[in-house]
Parts: C-alpha cells; structure tokens; sequence
C-alpha cells in the first residue's frame, strides 16, 4: 500500500481516471453534507490559509498511472467533479477550457469529447454524463421521474447541484477563478492506492466507517463480491443482478427489506448487526448468485405485501389492516409463506389469521419478544414443511380471544391501537364489493364530550355513567381533519351538525350511523358498543 499528498489538481489531471466499482455504495451526500464542504473550504479560501485537507482517498491502481477502482472517497471524489464542472460552466473561456479538463476532457484538435475522469456506477453514470459532465439541463419532467422511481443517487445528484449553484450565483468572475484555483491548488487529500483486490476488500471494511457511514446493504453487497473472490467475469453480473434489487425495492427500504428477509429465514431474534447477521448466511451459500436469488424472490414477494397485491378482498383488507400496526413483526412469517407456499393453505386465510393473531397481541399489549413468539413458530413450521392444518394449529394455540375481547370491551381511546380498530370497524360495515383506503389527517373524536359542561349531557349522564362511557368503543366516532376542540362539549344535536359537515369530506359508516341518532342517551352509546364489539370479535376471534 502506497500513501502521499496530493493537492486536487494533482488527482484530477487528464491523465488519470477513477470508476466505481460495483461493490460500493451509490452516490449518497445530501445537501448538507455539500453545504458543509462547500461552506468549510470557502472559510478556508477567504482567510487565505495555506493548505485544506478534505480527507483520504482510497483507490486500486487498475492501469499504471491511469485508471483506479475508487474504495473509499467516492463521495467526496464525485461532489468535487459536480463543483468543477459547475465552476466551468459559470466562467468564461479559458478557464472554462481549463477546468473542463479537470471532469471532461476535450481532444483540442478535434474538439470531441474524451473518457471522463470519473465513471459512476452502471445505473448512475449516463444521467452523470448528460447532466452534469455535459451539462444538459434537469426538466421537470425528468425531476418528477426521478421522484416518481424512487431513485436517490439521481435525486441526490439533482439537488446537490442545486446547492452548487446557489453558493455560486452573484460571485463574479474574478472571485469564481481565484476559488477555483484554490480548490485546485491548496486543498489536499492523502492518495492511497492498495496493492490487490483482497487488501482493498479490507480497507473498504475497515474505513466503512469514515464520512457517510455504509448502510447494512452495502456491507451485505460487499460480503456477496468477497464470497465471488473478485472474479472480473462475474462481477458485473452480480452487479447488474444487485442494481435490480436495488431498482425494484429502492435503496431507502433496503435495509429495512434485508432485515424482515433474515427473519423469514432464520426466525431467531437479531443479536448483532444487520450485516453481521447475514455473514454466516452468506458463508454457507453455494455461490453469491443463488443467495442472491433468493433475496430476489423474497424481494418480488415483500412488494407484493407493500403494494398489497392481492386478488381476494379479504386478502386487500386483512394486509391494509395489518400496515396500520404500529410494528412490522409480521411481515417475516408472511414472506416465509409467500417464498413457500402451504399447500391447502389459500393466501387469503393466512393473511387472515396473520391479522387476528397480530391485533389480538397487540390490543394485549404484548411486548416485542413475546410477540416475536408466534411469528418464530410459523416461520419455523412452514420452512419444516408442516401441513396446512399443523399452521393453523398454531394461531389457534397462541389465541386468547376471551381476553382479547375483555380489553375490547374496555376503555381503548388513547391506546394505540385505537384508530386501526375503529378504520379496521369501517370497513367490516361495507359490502365486499367496496375498498376503501383512507388518506389525509383523521381523528377520533368523543360524542359525549370529556366534561359535562353542558345541560344536555349533565340531564343524560350521571357521573358514573360518564366514567363508564367516555372512552370506551360505542362513543368514539372516526372524523376527517383535525380535531375539533372548540365543538368538543356542544350539545348532541350541535355536534351532529359539525360530524355532518366534516364527514361530506371523507365519508365513515360507523360516523354516518351516530348522525342518524335522535339522541345520544346512554342505552344509544351501549347498543352501538356492543355491535362494535361483537364486530371486532367477529372479526379477530380465531376458532
């Protein structure tokens, strides 16, 4: 391994040129990161001061003197190439020729344009070269596509010029070539090149800690080219076969997608971290393409869970149900089902019995590892190949519908659980003809108020029966909008007005139904509990 100083102009000469190597993470700064760099080696240029160092620069001598594998610096490297060739479109010739050197070099005799000095990764490096290197212009249309696809390099690499720009607009000229030049000639970087694959491999593991810190799915792609043993051949493979996993669950959720997929394989509670947990996996895999294959096919199925991409209805609305719980434990055991389907077992009755089992631990108030119990059993049963009967046999003998329904049947406004139930209540009421998902803010709101403020109310309740009432299910009504405190003590016939008017905004049966009421006398409030709870039962009792 070898290490030296060098200034930028010295690493960005027409000489040399640095890719990104498949196993590295894409482009990742945000805005303040650049905000920083940028704010940092100004304060530095204004003083004057001597020399800048901005950090180390890590790279594989691919062809002498000529073209290195980037392992560590990428994001530093590539915010330098988007300032420079920003800088070269702000200033006139030849300080423009002169920098454009420094990102996209042109034959002076010819005028064509020659290889960049920085290569992206495949996905990323032709919307690099349009847009940033040849300086064609970002529409709106390409900004809502970008959105559209969830793709964060792109995003980031938009809105990262955006910032350049700001922090250059009103500098003049004179001011834009000096700073230039400063960046060019007193900032520093220490250049170190590693000698083989291998050792760059340790490196990239050992500094994966420096600057943005690597995601668990970059380590977990890292580990995947470590295992291949940095077979050229094959490396662009795996890495076109990684860039559609990326593409298909977007790099935000990756992490998060990784981590259910683990579970679904190991039903052991995690101890260590996410990368460090798939090591293992990794190791005892024939080959990183048949690991990686079976994170696709987890990956195709856990889209099918988050677009809910189901035919029956009841399937529809057991999943959108299930995504309003607070945890995502159950989402393991529905992809081991959906990587291996339980012959008997229609998808429909799982993801039911998933949804009662889940809202029957959660009203409980299970904690984590005792809900985590269930969801082992059924990962483990299906993964053993047990019958269709052996898996419901475990929801039923992790039930506890009396006790289920007890706490239904109690005060529930405040518990988290709360608004899921009431929405979960709503839909029970529609014909399954009907789906119905519901956006936008919505509240839950008391019909008799929390004080007794007015005659009305103080005529119908006694304080017990207010005590008794107030939070429990027959009294709370599902409204569109923010909650209304100052309608909060009127009067039933007041109140029902209000309810009208925010319910022609989003439309709840269960609401609707409390507007048909003449009164709201207390044995209004326990008839309309004990539908509702008897609903509930009937919706997450498991037999």
């Amino acid at each position: 391994m070898e290490a030296s100083e060098r200034t930028i102009s010295q690493i960005l000469t027409e000489q040399i040129r640095y890719e990104i190597p498949p196993y590295q993470r894409p482009y990742s700064w945000e805005k303040a990161n650049v905000e920083q760099l940028l704010d940092d080696v100004w304060e530095a240029y204004e003083k004057d001061d001597e020399e800048y160092f901005i950090g180390s620069l890590i790279t594989i001598e691919r062809a002498k003197d000529e073209l290195y594998d980037v392992v560590d610096g990428q994001q530093r490297l590539t915010t330098l190439n988007l300032i420079f060739a920003r800088l070269r479109d702000a200033v006139d010739e030849p300080a423009k020729s002169t920098l454009g050197k420094r990102v996209l070099p042109r034959n002076e005799l010819t005028g064509e344009e020659e290889s960049p000095r920085l290569t992206l990764r495949q996905k990323d490096q032709s919307f690099f070269r349009r847009h940033v290197l040849g300086s064609l212009k970002i529409t709106e249309e390409i900004c809502r596509e970008l959105e559209q696809q969830q793709d964060a390099p792109k995003v980031r690499i938009f809105e990262n010029l955006q910032v350049i720009d700001a922090f250059l607009v009103n500098k003049s000229q004179e001011t834009l070539k000096l700073f230039a030049n400063y960046l060019l000639t007193r900032v520093y970087v220490v250049f170190v090149t590693a000698a083989s694959w291998h050792s760059a491999y340790r490196l990239f593991n050992v500094l994966n800690a420096r600057g943005m810190p690597l995601a668990n799915a970059d380590l977990i792609k890292n580990m995947l080219f470590a295992k291949l043993g940095g077979a050229t051949s094959k490396s662009e493979e795996l890495d076109e076969q990684w860039l559609q996993l990326e593409e298909a669950i977007g790099i935000d959720r990756l992490d998060q997608f990784l981590g259910h997929h683990r579970t679904s394989v190991t039903a052991v509670k995690a101890r260590k971290t996410l990368n460090e947990e798939f090591e293992p996996l990794i190791e005892v895999s024939e080959s990183p393409f048949e690991f990686l294959d079976g994170i696709t096919t987890s990956a195709r199925n856990y889209i099918r869970i988050q677009q809910n991409d189901f035919e029956k209805v009841g399937a529809l609305r057991a999943l959108r149900s299930l995504s309003r719980v607070a945890f995502e434990e159950w989402i393991p055991p529905l992809l081991t089902y959906l990587n291996s389907p339980v012959e008997g077992l229609p998808d429909m009755e799982f993801i039911d019995l998933l949804e009662k089992i889940t809202y029957q631990n959660w009203i409980r108030r299970l904690a984590f590892t005792a809900r985590l119990t269930v969801y082992f059993q059924l990962i483990t049963a299906i993964r053993a190949g047990k019958s269709a009967n052996e898996i419901r046999a475990i929801f039923k003998q992790n039930a506890h519908n009396e006790e289920f329904r007890t706490l239904l049947d109690g005060e529930i406004y405040g518990r988290p659980f709360a608004k899921a139930v009431l929405l979960r209540l709503e839909e029970a009421d529609q014909d399954e003809s009907v789906t119905k998902d519901y956006g936008g803010k919505i509240t839950i709101e008391h019909v008799l108020p929390q004080a007794l403020k007015e005659d009305y109310w103080r005529e119908r309740y006694t304080e017990e029966d207010h005590r008794l009432w107030l939070h429990r299910l027959g009294n709370l009504a599902l409204l569109a909008g923010i909650k209304n405190y100052k309608a909060q003590y009127f009067s039933f016939d007041r109140k029902k007005k209000i309810y009208a008017e925010r319910n022609n905004k989003v439309s709840f049966d269960t609401t609707k139904q409390i507007l048909d009421q003449n009164d709201w006398r207390v044995d209004v409030v326990e008839a309309r509990h004990t539908r509702m709870v008897n609903a509930a039962a009937g919706i997450w009792s498991i037999t």
